[in-house]
């Protein structure tokens, strides 16, 4: 069963210790305890699978007798309208984490022993600008950190579908897409550097439509693709730092 593979979040349930009194449930007891909580509509994978193992945990404890008045009793506990606040109160914490997690990674790379790595990419980055010859040449500069970050959303696809495909499979008719609340926010920040690309490059045109704006696009192109890749690498890093313990 997936629920005993990683325990993804803490709710803040105190941890049962396993005891002699510990049964495994039946294949029937976990078809009621999954349609119990299906009824929820729970969307998040996160909070899904956190009661899903808190319901197993807690009916164990119980003889086959007493398995429906527990899980009555859990049932007035996790309430539609409790589940959903625990639900809203992760997603935005998770929003939260993540915006953290990626401005400590960026920090990092301003820090002495990351200065001469961040320092040659800039020099690297100006050289090729400045070498540039027309509008396309500079495009193409561009288009590597987001080609970086097309492959990363694309791989970071897969992971999570992988991830979470375990969990469709226990709740295959729970009738609502599952999704994982720390993949969100960064699949949003994979997106939003395409915008902003496209932010950059078309508003200075429609404004300074009237001015030659070449001789300074080799050191706008240069800045934004150092951002952009700056941006990448540490939201790479993000990934890589939740993946250990996260759905992602």
């Amino acid at each position: 069963m997936c629920h005993r593979h990683v325990r993804y979040i803490n709710l803040g349930f105190q941890p049962k210790e396993k005891n002699k009194r510990m049964r495994k449930l039946t294949e029937i007891e976990l078809q009621e305890i999954r349609r119990s909580i299906m009824r929820k509509e729970i969307s998040s994978a996160e909070i899904l699978m956190e009661i899903y193992d808190h319901y197993i945990s807690h009916l164990q404890e119980f003889s086959e007798a007493e398995f429906h008045e527990q899980l009555f009793e859990l049932d007035q506990k996790f309430t539609y309208g409790y589940c959903h606040a625990l639900q809203y109160k992760f997603n935005k914490k998770a929003k939260e984490d993540i915006h953290q997690t990626q401005w400590m990674v960026i920090r990092k790379y301003f820090c002495t022993s990351r200065w001469f790595y961040l320092a040659g990419i800039m020099a690297l980055v100006f050289y090729v600008a400045t070498q540039a010859r027309s509008e396309k040449e500079l495009g193409v500069l561009l288009l590597s950190p987001m080609i970086l970050l097309l492959l990363a959303n694309i791989a970071f696809g897969y992971q999570n579908f992988r991830k979470l495909r375990p969990i469709k499979k226990t709740f295959k008719n729970i009738g609502i897409p599952i999704n994982s609340s720390l993949a969100l926010p960064i699949t949003e920040r994979m997106y939003f550097p395409i915008l902003m690309a496209q932010l950059f490059v078309y508003v200075p045109k429609l404004i300074f439509s009237q001015i030659d704006l070449f001789p300074y696009l080799p050191a706008g192109a240069a800045m934004i693709t150092i951002l952009l890749t700056l941006y990448t690498v540490s939201l790479l890093e993000v990934w890589k730092i939740k993946s250990k313990t996260a759905l992602v």
